[in-house]
């Protein structure tokens, strides 16, 4: 089925762009991005995803105020041309220069968030390693994904609050993939994974964290077993544009995490890593505001909205979030943790640090 964008010389298969080089339904390609003010505020999370096998398109866009975290998100069929992936609902993410401009724009209307957004990179995009896992033979995991740090500017209101963005105070981070992923979209019937409890193996600490100093973003990436052992390890330093200078892989990244009885990230957290010049780095964890990953966004939780979910020719919606109530904030993590981070030799910035801790992990005092 061939479509506006086969004029554009940017096939990567025999077929016409339409089609995706796999017949998985989770096959997906998706923007998400994150901003806040340094005075830690108003954080946001915003998204956008194209799910070709199942005829969707969706985004959100997500912003925690005092103690309320409100999403408006909206959803609609995707036909055939590839290139109409912007206008879901009164939600647009439009390119302005690839890997260094964006917009995104949610109109005003009958919903509870309304914004429009310049995102300018700081820094080079950047690949994360190759997205690839197995379990019990079936691959669960395959993709891209690019990381970068950068500026915003504009506005943003929500529940009538309107807030005048600059890009001396807001930053923040994105998130770029695409592949096949096993999150958001309805569930398969259980299998054999689920049937020998394949996924109780998973590593139970996970810390992603794009760490954004005036010159330069650390992004710190760990998976880790209660041994000790690591799935994954990765600390980068990227230098700002158009500074120059090398994107270069730094080693020994470690932590020292300090969680209330609720697994929330506590002030006096810190990690480090072997630096450029070979010194040890410790970078001192500040608090300063909570997003919940969960929190009307399609990815799981008490909200029965998922990614990729068909929800008819055309859906918007608002929900809200009281985030003064615990039991509720236990069931929409992840949290992403906006925090002041600063280092041993003075450097401040800012950033998102997410953290999980699944399960007994008796190094931070879990037992189960």
């Amino acid at each position: 089925m061939i479509g506006p964008a086969d004029d554009l010389m940017i096939h990567q298969t025999h077929e016409p762009v339409r089609y995706a080089s796999t017949s998985d339904r989770r096959f997906y390609d998706r923007h998400f991005l994150t901003g806040h003010s340094q005075d830690g505020d108003v954080f946001f999370l915003l998204g956008m995803g194209v799910y070709p096998n199942l005829g969707v398109i969706d985004a959100f866009a997500s912003v925690a105020v005092g103690d309320t975290q409100t999403t408006t998100r909206a959803s609609r069929e995707l036909g055939v041309d590839r290139l109409d992936s912007t206008g879901v609902g009164p939600v647009d993410l439009q390119v302005l220069e690839g890997l260094r401009r964006l917009r995104f724009f949610v109109a005003p209307g009958d919903h509870a968030v309304s914004l429009d957004l310049l995102w300018e990179g700081s820094v080079p995009a950047f690949e994360e390693p190759p997205l690839h896992s197995r379990v019990a033979g079936r691959l669960i995991e395959q993709g891209t994904r690019l990381i970068q740090t950068g500026r915003w500017s504009g506005h943003v209101t929500v529940a009538g609050r309107r807030f005048e963005v600059g890009p001396d105070t807001w930053w923040g981070a994105r998130d770029r993939s695409w592949g096949v992923r096993s999150i958001g979209l309805e569930r398969e019937p259980k299998g054999i994974a689920q049937a020998h409890g394949l996924g109780k193996k998973r590593p139970p600490l996970w810390i992603w964290s794009p760490m954004q100093f005036e010159k330069r973003t650390v992004h710190l990436v760990i998976s880790e077993h209660a041994s000790g052992e690591r799935e994954i390890e990765t600390v980068r330093h990227v230098p700002v544009l158009p500074a120059g200078g090398e994107f270069r892989e730094l080693s020994e990244p470690a932590h020292e995490l300090k969680f209330d009885s609720d697994r929330e990230l506590l002030e006096g957290s810190s990690v480090s890593f072997r630096d450029i010049d070979g010194s040890r780095r410790t970078v001192t964890l500040e608090p300063l505001r909570r997003a919940y990953l969960r929190a009307g966004t399609g990815y799981g939780g008490p909200d029965p909205w998922r990614h990729g979910a068909y929800m008819g020719e055309s859906w918007v919606d608002s929900v809200s979030f009281d985030l003064s109530d615990e039991a509720l904030t236990k069931r929409i993590g992840p949290t992403h943790v906006l925090c002041r981070m600063t280092t041993d030799t003075g450097e401040v910035g800012y950033g998102t640090f997410e953290t999980q801790v699944f399960g007994a992990f008796p190094p931070y005092g879990f037992d189960s």
